[in-house]
């Protein structure tokens, strides 16, 4: 009986290490298993936070670009349309800016292509600028009414014939006007004014000129 006992003891404890073997290498498995079933979710939680990023960039990508957007359209609408340039009809003329008013448009010629200091005798060199004005007085402007006006810078009259700077200024839009008479412009639409130095322009060059105005109105 003895000898039974002790083999039944020791077939008792090679089954149950048997067992426990079987039993670990289930947990090994298991914990296998868990272990790449983990690996595996890390992976996924790896990707989309890698997802999540990328779409966060977009989102302020496009915000952006939605903001640019916003941003052209009203600047579009706060722009004021281009208003068309004025074409005056003296433009390319030498020596001649054309200027607009109200109800009238000038023709201002440089004095100094004109005239000589002190002289009203208009110069030779003068005449070609005269020639190309008559035309578009005779065309873009034909029958409007044209004053003819002289001005002088504020120096005083010193060594010319004349007594002020206002019969100067009188004598020198009477030259002009003379001379578009003979290249065609009917003298009975233009009249004679002189303003000597009392409408002054940035220096005495630009003031000392002779305006050619049309009345528009």
């Amino acid at each position: 009986m003895g000898k039974v006992s002790r083999v039944m003891g020791m077939a008792g404890v090679l089954v149950l290490a048997m067992g426990l073997t079987g039993c670990n290498n289930k947990l090994k498995d298991e914990n296998a298993r868990l272990l790449g079933e983990n690996a595996g979710l890390r992976d996924q939680l790896s990707q989309t936070e890698d997802a999540l990023q990328s779409a966060e960039r977009q989102r302020s990508e496009l915000a952006a670009e939605a903001s640019r957007y916003r941003q052209q359209v009203q600047d579009l609408q706060n722009a004021k349309p281009a208003q068309p340039q004025q074409r005056s009809g003296f433009e390319n003329i030498p020596g001649v800016q054309g200027e607009f008013r109200s109800g009238e448009v000038a023709a201002v010629v440089e004095g100094d292509l004109l005239f000589d200091s002190g002289k009203v005798t208009l110069k030779a060199s003068a005449k070609s600028s005269l020639d190309q004005l008559a035309r578009v007085l005779n065309g873009e402007y034909a029958g409007k009414t044209i004053r003819v006006a002289g001005h002088t810078d504020s120096d005083p009259i010193k060594k010319s014939q004349w007594k002020s700077n206002d019969r100067l200024a009188c004598e020198r839009a009477m030259a002009v006007k003379d001379y578009l008479v003979s290249k065609g412009v009917d003298g009975k639409r233009m009249y004679v004014a002189g303003y000597g130095p009392n409408e002054p322009k940035g220096s005495k060059a630009q003031s000392r000129r002779v305006e050619v105005v049309v009345m528009l109105q």
